[in-house]
């Protein structure tokens, strides 16, 4: 539900840095009709035409159509740093691809794509609570792992999403408010960088700092992460609230009664707003049972504005998860920040106007997610995301099954964007193409202390980004 964004691992033994300089770009050569060489260390590269570049070439959003020179793909930390060496030797910009759900495509759009989906190493080290983690595990195979041992990395709710991109930009989910994003959870990274050396973020703490919500792929490829967990709820439990056929004017309305009845929200429960065409769906949870009074008072208050329910669902964690784990296939759309709220304050002169696009277009949907909680009483120096002073975030999706629809659809989100321009900060993993000064909007107070980093790690920009640090 929160992380559509559009994310491992046993800790291993990592070949030392001087490995790197054997490397090399010594080949053995394999059949032409192969369309592929393979490295001396054993990394593969695969080149178009390929059946395996075509099936590594497939980003979640279907819409999207990307044309690397080739494609490396990456099994180990040794992988990665000869993938580095190649592209620098061949002059090829690298994007670097773990889950492929990248709304605009940046995992994709590199000369050559250094692919870390097979590197899924996991372990939990109970004694000292440590999960370590590849930069190739999606958050279904994370909480497949976790959950059975009763516990639990606070993330994002679609399965398929990569576990290392979504806390690269921040990470947030049902959990979040109670336990703090999915980046305040990490520890400890490893990363490859542009010279092909390794690094870790013990020898640079500011590294840690930036990978807590500073964005991906600006610095280096990560190659592994080390995070401390919490103890999983035995249930979690939901409710949806539903309303028909609604007109603009009343949407606003509604849009407001949720507001409210979200900002009294404890820690414990989620809230979610979403305008799907003229339905409206308002759900909470919690990691506790309905009878609790606070669910109890936000439930009769939804119910109160008129909504319909169909009652109260109560599962173990393990399972509920799974419900909410989304489509696993590729398919056609469109999504963006709509930017951070503090309240209904920020939207109050333009929600009739959002409603009422949304309503007259079927295929675009509105969402407003609950912030808040435990992510803001965190340190603003201990990490690089840099909002956590918003209780509320938005999100605007379309979705079509044919090119004439795209056409309308794209045109009536463009009208919401505008709609939305005055608001000033925006959410990095649920990246907009088409904002003029995206950094500044996603890292906001942190996008100078990034861009250090960035002149000490990779002052030639070898990782250079479709919305970078510039």
């Amino acid at each position: 539900m929160a992380e559509n964004e559009s994310l491992l691992s046993k800790r291993r033994t990592f070949i030392k840095q001087t490995l790197a300089a054997s490397l090399g770009s010594v080949f053995l050569t394999l059949p032409s009709h192969a369309r592929s060489k393979v490295l001396a260390n054993g990394l593969t590269i695969y080149f178009p035409e390929s059946v395996d570049y075509e099936l590594l070439n497939t980003p979640f959003n279907s819409d999207l159509s990307f044309a690397p020179v080739a494609i490396a793909a990456c099994k180990n930390e040794a992988d990665v740093i000869a993938a580095v060496l190649y592209a620098r030797e061949k002059q090829l910009k690298p994007s670097i691809k773990s889950g492929g759900h990248s709304f605009i495509g940046a995992s994709f759009s590199g000369g050559l794509i250094i692919d870390v989906s097979q590197m899924k190493q996991k372990i939990y080290r109970a004694k000292a609570d440590t999960f370590y983690a590849g930069p190739g595990l999606k958050l279904a195979e994370v909480y497949d792992y976790l959950l059975p041992n009763g516990r639990l990395l606070p993330s994002g709710s679609c399965g398929g999403v990569g576990l290392s991109g979504l806390t690269l930009g921040g990470g947030y989910g049902f959990f979040a408010r109670q336990h703090g994003l999915t980046c305040d959870h990490l520890k400890s990274v490893r990363m490859v960088t542009a010279e092909g050396k390794v690094i870790t973020s013990e020898e640079s703490p500011e590294l840690l700092w930036a990978c807590k919500g500073g964005g991906n792929g600006h610095f280096g490829v990560i190659t592994a992460m080390k995070f401390s967990t919490i103890k999983a709820p035995p249930i979690f439990t939901t409710q949806k609230f539903r309303m028909y056929n609604l007109t603009a004017k009343r949407a606003a309305k509604l849009m407001k009664v949720w507001f409210k009845v979200a900002s009294q929200l404890p820690n414990t429960m989620f809230s979610a707003f979403i305008l799907n065409g003229k339905t409206l769906t308002m759900l909470i949870s919690s990691t506790y049972s309905s009878k609790g009074s606070a669910f109890q008072k936000a439930a009769t208050a939804l119910l109160k504005a008129g909504t319909k329910t169909r009652g109260v669902y109560s599962k173990p964690t393990v399972r509920a998860v799974k419900t909410y784990s989304g489509r696993p296939n590729p398919l056609p759309f469109r999504n963006m920040c709509a930017g951070f709220y503090n309240g209904f304050s920020d939207v109050k002169k333009i929600a009739e106007k959002i409603c009422a696009v949304t309503i007259q277009n079927p295929g675009i949907l509105f969402q407003i997610n609950t912030l808040g909680g435990a992510i803001s009483t965190i340190d603003d120096n201990s990490s690089a995301y840099a909002h956590r002073k918003y209780g509320y975030l938005g999100e605007l999706q379309a979705y079509w099954q044919s090119d004439r629809q795209k056409r309308r659809l794209m045109s009536s989100v463009d009208e919401i964007r505008k709609l939305l321009k005055d608001v000033p900060d925006h959410y990095a993993n649920y990246p907009d193409p088409d904002l003029k000064e995206p950094a500044k909007a996603y890292y906001g107070d942190s996008l100078e202390r990034l861009k250090e980093l960035k002149t000490k790690l990779d002052p030639d920009d070898f990782f250079e980004q479709m919305q970078g640090l510039t």
